[in-house]
């Protein structure tokens, strides 16, 4: 494909069941956004998850690093512009940035992807025609980071979760903003309000009525680790978070 893409962007109004107590948009509500926008860009340049079942494949979140600087409230208007980014063989970038009604700069996300194989479920190298896809020259909206996080040892807060039927996506495994819910969970309320920044590696699949423990460790005041772990207590998810 030769023709130059575009950014994508979508507008959306904050409603009801996407915000929290007080009111204020979710983590989780948020990266419902990005799947959303990621998709509906991907199909408009042809390899999005449709497309890539024809070749008995599918995208797969690695990981995602996001910047907040603020999120809405219920009944705000936002705007989410995204575009894709050349990576390698295995790894594709995708690049989020939101806005409120003013155009002021709320949150910035950098995600990972990789393609699997839907009968192997492992990673496989990106399709030429993937990878030949002309994106825009831009930025992305923060470095790209190559180091790994260390699993938690010991826990000070952990929460036992039981996969449900609802839990799982198109691809038939959990989706990647449970993930992060169960984290939020395993925190105060009030630490989930001053979030500052959130990176997290999706390491493994999970199914449902497996058995997923979430664990924390509050690292001082303002940082914190974060591992989903299965029966067998292996890690299938790491995060870190800062907060204000």
């Amino acid at each position: 494909m030769s023709k130059t893409s575009q950014i994508h962007s979508e507008s959306f109004l904050i409603r009801a069941n996407e915000v929290d107590a007080k009111g204020r948009l979710t983590l989780g509500a948020l990266c419902n956004f990005f799947q959303e926008v990621a998709g509906n860009n991907a199909r408009t340049l042809k390899f999005d998850i449709t497309d890539m079942r024809d070749q008995n494949l599918t995208w797969v979140l690695h990981r995602m690093d996001m910047r907040l600087n603020k999120l809405p409230n219920w009944r705000e208007t936002i705007r989410v512009d995204t575009w894709a980014a050349s990576g390698d063989t295995l790894r594709a970038y995708r690049n989020y940035v939101v806005l409120d009604a003013n155009g002021n700069e709320l949150t910035t996300c950098l995600s990972y992807w990789m393609l699997l194989n839907l009968d192997t479920r492992r990673p496989v190298r990106i399709p030429k025609e993937v990878l030949e896809v002309k994106l825009p020259e831009r930025e992305l909206v923060t470095d790209i980071k190559s180091n790994r996080m260390k699993p938690i040892r010991v826990s000070d807060s952990a929460k036992k979760i039981i996969v449900r039927r609802s839990d799982l996506d198109m691809n038939n495994h959990v989706n990647n903003v449970h993930y992060i819910e169960w984290m939020m969970d395993s925190i105060p309320f009030e630490q989930t309000q001053n979030i500052t920044s959130f990176d997290i590696i999706f390491m493994q699949e999970t199914f449902v009525d497996e058995q997923v423990q979430s664990s924390v460790e509050f690292n001082g005041e303002n940082t914190s680790a974060f591992m989903l772990s299965n029966s067998e207590g292996k890690p299938i998810a790491l995060a870190e978070a800062v907060f204000r």
